[in-house]
């Protein structure tokens, strides 16, 4: 297998329109070069000033030199039957793909990250930026945003990565073109080329442009593509042959997609939304007194007779939580339908229970543990707003909490919110709540430290 590591610079501007200005790509076979490629590209326009200042490319340095349609066969032919391999590919594979098709050739090859594949193989550091992941590891990079210095330090990272692959598992790190024959006749492939790999929710349109799927992640283009080539079950397959159209909405907070996806589906019931359990909020968090005057907690499918504390897309996901909050407040497994023994629990025996399911922990001392589980699950009538990432670097998003209810969401401005948190109230985007999206909130608290909060009661 031969690969193409590859670096671009660009005009910078907005990603859709940014042209390439240089280019270098080292074929290698894992183990050593092959062979190299460079040049400067006359990108017909001005060069932004920022990105002038960064890389050192001036205007005056792509003048007179080739323009993309000029190598763009040599570009072709270089990296014929080659992987092609970049440090954060989406962007440069991107890139090049737009110059490609504004030139009417459709360029496609199997493409890897280097640093989703560092993740993986070479775990543990802060960050796998690549002039943080050289500096860590010792290799050179000498004139950082220069694409001959990023391409060849790039390869070292590669033949480190190569060398380690003791398991063989760098082929599933390479991501195969969808294959456009098992599409709708009438799916353009080229709109993915539209959406990039960041938080938000998707949605699946047919050929009668009705809305099929609603959908949300943290990487949208990579769950999009899961889903072109989902051959998993025959319902996977009738929706992959059925869209046409894809629509995306980018929001940067996770919480904020939970809740605009939990809200859409609500809202639109789309087909397949419908035939997933995991799409809808189907069991609950429940408490009971036994005859000891234990309090229990219970995860059970919602029955609409009793009020749950918060609910769960599945029993599994309820569970996963509830094991969380048992080891944080030191709760009792057999207490919490976890263990299925009549005596002592395992954790007893580990000592992380205090006995409560054996008589030794008093019902006072281990329902007070509840009572602090279900104080911090429960919103009372606080009123605050939780801010997270916003849809770019000079905006957070946020979500209104108003006494104790779910109120809405928005995108406000750093520099407005920094003069003071009443200003949230001109970027609100009301919306009505109920006890999934309250779900939702409280599970999201509890999972991203990164969150928040900030109280509004006296703003």
């Amino acid at each position: 297998m031969t690969f193409a590591i590859i670096d671009i610079e660009t005009t910078g501007d907005k990603p859709v329109n940014f042209k390439v200005i240089e280019i270098a790509i080292i074929k290698h076979d894992g183990k050593k070069e092959l062979d190299r490629y460079t040049s400067f590209v006359d990108p017909q326009e001005r060069i932004n000033p920022f990105i002038s200042r960064l890389t050192g490319i001036h205007d005056s340095d792509v003048a007179g030199a080739p323009k993309f349609f000029e190598i763009a066969k040599d570009i072709v032919e270089f990296t014929r039957d080659c992987v092609f391999v970049a440090h954060n590919v989406s962007f440069d594979y991107t890139v090049i793909r737009r110059e490609f098709r504004r030139l009417g050739y459709d360029y496609r090859l199997p493409h890897m990250c280097t640093v989703q594949t560092s993740r993986i193989l070479i775990p543990g550091h802060k960050s796998y930026g690549l002039k943080n992941i050289t500096k860590a590891l010792g290799i050179p990079l000498n004139g950082h945003h220069r694409a001959i210095a990023d391409t060849e330090a790039t390869a070292k990272l590669f033949e480190m990565l190569y060398e380690r692959d003791e398991k063989n598992q760098l082929d599933n790190f390479i991501k195969k073109e969808i294959n456009p024959k098992v599409l709708n006749p009438k799916f353009d492939p080229n709109q993915l080329d539209e959406i990039p790999n960041k938080v938000g929710i998707y949605r699946f349109y047919n050929e009668r442009d009705e809305l099929i799927y609603i959908g949300k992640s943290i990487h949208i283009l990579k769950r999009i593509e899961q889903h072109l080539k989902n051959t998993k079950t025959a319902k996977a397959l009738e929706m992959r042959e059925s869209i046409v159209r894809i629509e995306h909405d980018l929001l940067g907070s996770e919480l904020i997609a939970l809740l605009e996806e939990s809200a859409a589906i609500k809202k639109n019931q789309p087909r397949y939304n419908r035939a997933q359990k995991n799409t809808t909020f189907t069991h609950g968090l429940y408490k009971h007194e036994d005859q000891g005057g234990y309090v229990n907690l219970l995860i059970k499918k919602n029955t609409g007779v009793e009020q749950p504390i918060m609910t769960f897309t599945s029993v599994q996901n309820g569970k996963k939580y509830l094991e969380f909050w048992m080891s944080e407040f030191g709760l009792c497994q057999r207490l919490c339908h976890l263990h299925p023994s009549t005596g002592a629990c395992f954790n007893y025996g580990i000592k992380q229970c205090e006995g409560a399911c054996i008589g030794e922990e008093t019902p006072e001392s281990y329902n007070q543990k509840i009572n602090n589980l279900l104080s911090d699950l429960n919103f009372k009538s606080e009123s605050f707003i939780i801010t997270d990432k916003g849809r770019n670097s000079k905006e957070y998003g946020f979500v209104l909490v108003s006494e104790g209810i779910y109120g809405g969401y928005g995108f406000i401005p750093k520099y407005i919110f920094k003069r003071g948190v009443k200003n949230y109230k001109k970027f609100i985007n009301p919306k009505a709540s109920n006890r999934d999206f309250q779900s939702i909130i409280k599970m999201q608290l509890h999972k991203n430290e990164k969150l928040e909060i900030h109280s509004i009661t006296d703003a």
